[in-house]
């Protein structure tokens, strides 16, 4: 068996093409046969697979030695699971998490990953109220907006350089922002067209009025225009907040990392 398919046998719940799949794990080092294999870049194992009749029998284990050695040779004392750049699991399954605390992984956070989909979505649907004077539409990116991101969340105005931002308004204020995709590959790519909206974000003096969530309604039908028909929503712990709006985990995951 290749890759893939130990891939698709261990990992039935997130099913992608093996053009995702291929493309997701580039330029990753891989270690293993067709029992299993681990993939390797920089100091992140991006993937651990063991075929279910192989398991128990050290084999995990053996490739997991084998990337942390690697991790160490290339000058890293630390090995993190998945990794945030990564663009399949940024984490591992919690499901899988005490495999990983049994060999010295120590939990640093988790996030919900979360899907919507499209068929039938229509923003009207949901009913929430909203102050006068608010509008919605597409905003370049430029200081004005980064500013806007900076009283939400600095670490995110790196992202907002070269990239389709879609915000809410407040007369001629941004009071609310998030950037879509419409053609994303990601952990969905099962080869249905995926959307997506990240880096959601509203500004402080601007919160609990419905900006932000209606916002996000706007961008998924947008999405749903665009030919899109599931809406992707990554790496995020308001998951109530989302759920508002139809959308569900189907993956939750634990963050870890271990001093070599």
């Amino acid at each position: 068996m290749n890759q893939y398919e130990i891939y698709a046998e261990c990992f039935p719940q997130v099913p992608l093409t093996e053009m995702a799949f291929n493309e997701l794990c580039g330029g990753c080092t891989a270690f293993g046969d067709d029992r299993g294999f681990a993939l390797v870049k920089g100091n992140e194992i991006r993937l651990v697979c063991v075929r279910e009749i192989y398991r128990n029998k050290g084999i995990g284990s053996e490739l997991i030695n084998k990337a942390e050695e690697h991790i160490r040779e290339n000058g890293f004392d630390r090995a993190v699971l998945g990794g945030f750049s990564s663009g399949l699991f940024i984490g591992v399954p919690v499901s899988s998490f005490t495999f990983w605390e049994k060999r010295g992984y120590e939990r640093t956070g988790s996030c919900a990953e979360m899907v919507r989909e499209l068929s039938g979505f229509r923003a009207s649907d949901y009913d929430i109220p909203l102050p006068e004077g608010i509008s919605f539409a597409f905003h370049k990116t430029d200081e004005r907006l980064r500013k806007a991101v900076a009283e939400v969340e600095e670490e995110w105005v790196q992202y907002f350089n070269d990239c389709e931002v879609f915000c809410g308004y407040s007369g001629n204020e941004i009071a609310s922002f998030c950037i879509i995709g419409d053609d994303e590959t990601c952990m969905l790519s099962d080869g249905r067209r995926v959307g997506s909206v990240g880096c959601v974000g509203t500004v402080p003096k601007f919160r609990r009025q419905g900006i932000g969530l209606n916002m996000v309604a706007q961008a998924m039908e947008l999405l749903k225009e665009r030919g899109c028909e599931r809406c992707f929503t990554h790496y995020t712990n308001v998951y109530n907040w989302y759920a508002r709006l139809g959308c569900e985990v189907f993956l939750w995951e634990t963050f870890a990392q271990k001093q070599l």
